[in-house]
């Protein structure tokens, strides 16, 4: 489907050091009042800086065919062209409108139609300029790169982050529990928290809180694996990690924080 595309590379190792690889090349809003005046890299950039937020709040519990009205698909030349419009409606729960407000935003950014990792780094750097974003950028890219060729498309893109804001429980739960899981084994083990855990910390660098000392990251995780390791036998299945979702409204309550509106 990507042809074009050299996939060389494996998703265990583009998630276990994220910060080395070298590949080339706010608050909640619910009302679209809240975008109007906006560029259409504003947008897009506006709808990652919540995206940024809830992730952020789900990992510390608190707040800190061709279609000829697509018509930005034809604009200009790319590396990449994205599927139909009618296509990517079905395939997500975004509407015709959205899609291509999006869609728009994502190609001033990525004229290529692809994202790289590096790219995808600096445009969440932006939002935490006081940290390093590198380590949990890098997380979340690879839970975007579903074929693991360090390229980001923009149907893996927008069918992510409908997955993120507009999916059940159930799906959110399974990307979050696949951002933990760094090395694609299908278990998260203790350590995986404490690097996905620790990156959070660096992405927000002083305005970490609590503060991210040693003592604090290790406290962190040490709460966190022992709520969802409920057979006590030092890893992480889905099926407890979703039993957890399901039994703890404050959990449901961070899900709900990725429910978003252009």
């Amino acid at each position: 489907m990507y042809s074009g595309i050299n996939a060389s590379s494996s998703r265990r190792s583009l998630r276990r050091t994220p910060h080395h690889k070298k590949h080339s090349h706010a608050h909640h809003v619910d009302s679209r009042s809240s975008l109007v005046g906006l560029s259409n890299k504003e947008r897009l950039l506006n709808f990652c800086r919540i995206f940024c937020h809830c992730v952020r709040r789900v990992i510390f519990g608190s707040s800190d065919g061709y279609d000829a009205e697509y018509d930005d698909f034809d604009v200009q030349v790319v590396h990449y062209k994205p599927s139909n419009l009618d296509e990517l409606c079905h395939l997500t729960q975004y509407s015709r409108e959205e899609i291509k407000l999006i869609y728009r935003g994502f190609k001033q950014e990525c004229p290529s139609g692809v994202v790289d990792e590096e790219t995808f780094k600096e445009l969440y750097g932006q939002f935490y300029p006081l940290g390093d974003a590198g380590p949990f950028a890098g997380y979340i890219f690879a839970t975007f790169d579903r074929d693991e060729d360090g390229h980001v498309t923009f149907d893996q893109f927008i069918q992510g982050m409908s997955t993120i804001s507009r999916g059940t429980l159930q799906e959110k739960a399974r990307w979050v529990f696949n951002l933990y899981d760094i090395n694609g084994s299908g278990k998260v083990t203790k350590g995986n928290l404490r690097d996905v855990v620790s990156a959070v910390y660096q992405l927000l660098g002083a305005h970490a809180k609590p503060s991210s000392d040693e003592f604090a990251t290790k406290e962190h995780v040490d709460r966190m694996f022992n709520k969802f390791d409920l057979n006590r036998n030092g890893e992480i299945t889905f099926a407890e990690f979703m039993q957890v979702c399901e039994t703890d409204p404050r959990i449901q309550r961070s899900m709900a924080l990725f429910d978003t509106i252009l």
